[in-house]
């Protein structure tokens, strides 16, 4: 008998949110008026259903990602491994992927100029060499990893699951890793099969709107990031190819330097230390830093230390606990178990400390204690309503007003999360551009000062 979400009103015109099990629309109203409701809206609480209903309003995100191509060859009529090996025959991309030809053509253009300059000057053969190197041997690397990474790879894994469910053999652990973590703590769960198909198609059409969110928040930190270290970039280059020119300079006429002037001369001396090979480091470094960050918000797997960071963390709890409060949402909305519902909604928050107070809230529920776990990390969000005892006349009510609540704060802390980003990004503004003001101002200062006393005294 398929689940139905629905919208009712009772003799006062108080809504009603719930979900219930009927034949159809009809045996549903009915169902509803004999407990005293009206009927406004309902819709069918299955993995098809939700499909079909959200089909013409989700956007198509990317043109050629696996889950699209599962989907439709699913729906075309296909057996599942064969549905898999169709969408491993076409060809993958990714988002990540489609930076390495940017890549590319920066480190290209910067190879070119670099090339220029030195075949007009007969200067800057390291700035010539560097550039090639990175053109010529680091950014294809990268780009085979990536290509590796997400286009090579994931075929082979389609495939080897094909042959697994011909061979009708257990999920590969590695297919674990392209699930979202909420969905694969719900299937990881003590929940019946028939609960977890349930929950899990609850929390479908949320997750791809979460999933944007998110996006949009890694850009929105990882953007100024990338522009403050493109900045230091430029700087370390300066100091390593133009810096020098001036200490010549000074040194050939024998001025006497203020401490200004003398400490760029110092700094560009070790910088010039190292040669072209810390340049290239440097580099390298900063590109690393940028796609680990950008890795490590995106799968999770750093979000926990972020999350400690004063000010800054605040963002990331944020996300942390509005993936809690989405799942305890879909799992109390379908009817499981209180005890099972914070377990899985806290390992799903992929934060090792928060699965831990989780287990604990689980079996202090289990146990009937009312004692609520303290926990820094969940603050904020009102667990101990799930202490209250579930039984009555008004449980159903209840546990629906309780799930409602839930699915409230976790589109209200995705936004806070998604604002907070913002105003990082700001800040992050804000601190290049002082940073840029007050190097250009030294630089003027320090280096062009002494050179336009040493050309008055020449006159």
């Amino acid at each position: 008998m398929p689940r139905f979400r629905y919208e009712a009103t009772d003799d006062r015109g108080v809504p009603v949110h719930g979900t219930a099990d009927a034949d159809n629309d009809s045996a549903l109203a009915d169902l509803l008026l004999a407990r005293s409701l009206k009927l406004v809206s309902c819709s069918e609480l299955s993995l098809n259903a939700l499909i079909a209903a959200n089909d013409k309003t989700l956007p198509r995100l990317y043109e050629l990602r696996v889950g699209e191509h599962l989907r439709e060859a699913v729906l075309s009529g296909l057996p599942a491994h064969e549905a898999l090996r169709s969408v491993a025959a076409e060809p993958l991309s990714h988002p990540m992927l489609g930076t390495a030809p940017w890549l590319q053509c920066i480190a290209t253009v910067l190879f070119a100029a670099a090339a220029t300059c030195w075949y007009a000057t007969g200067n800057y053969f390291g700035m010539l060499i560097g550039t090639g190197v990175v053109a010529m041997v680091v950014v294809p690397v990268i780009w085979l990893i990536l290509r590796d990474i997400y286009a090579i790879r994931p075929k082979k894994l389609l495939r080897a699951f094909a042959d697994r469910i011909v061979a009708g053999e257990p999920l590969p652990v590695q297919m674990s890793t392209a699930m979202s973590s909420e969905l694969k703590y719900v299937m990881r769960s003590k929940i019946g099969d028939d609960a977890k198909a349930r929950v899990t198609a609850d929390l479908v059409p949320g997750l791809l709107g979460a999933n944007i969110k998110t996006q949009q928040f890694v850009m929105a930190t990882i953007g100024p990031l990338a522009l403050l270290i493109t900045m230091l970039l430029v700087i370390y280059t300066s100091l390593l190819f133009i810096v020098p020119q001036f200490a010549d300079i000074f040194e050939g006429f024998g001025v006497e330097l203020p401490w200004m002037t003398q400490l760029i001369m110092s700094i560009s001396k070790f910088v010039a230390a190292l040669g072209i090979t810390g340049w290239v480091l440097m580099i390298v470094a900063g590109g690393g830093v940028l796609i680990l960050a950008a890795v490590g918000m995106t799968t999770g797997w750093i979000t926990e230390a972020l999350s400690r960071v004063p000010v800054l963390g605040m963002a990331f709890r944020w996300v942390m606990q509005a993936k809690v409060a989405r799942i305890l949402a879909a799992m109390l909305r379908n009817d499981c178990p209180y005890p099972e519902s914070i377990r899985t909604a806290t390992a799903g928050s992929d934060f090792g400390s928060v699965k831990s107070t989780g287990e604990l809230m689980a079996r202090e529920l289990e146990s009937g204690g009312g004692q609520v776990v303290s926990s820094s990390e969940l603050s904020g969000l009102p667990l101990s309503m799930l202490f209250v005892s579930d039984s009555g006349p008004a449980a159903d009510d209840r546990r629906i007003g309780i799930a409602r609540t839930f699915q409230s704060l976790s589109e209200m802390l995705e936004s806070a999360a998604h604002s907070q980003g913002r105003l990082f990004a700001i800040a992050v503004q804000f601190m290049t551009m002082f940073v840029a003001a007050f190097t250009v101002g030294l630089v003027v200062v320090a280096l062009f000062v002494p050179l336009i006393d040493l050309l008055n005294n020449l006159y």
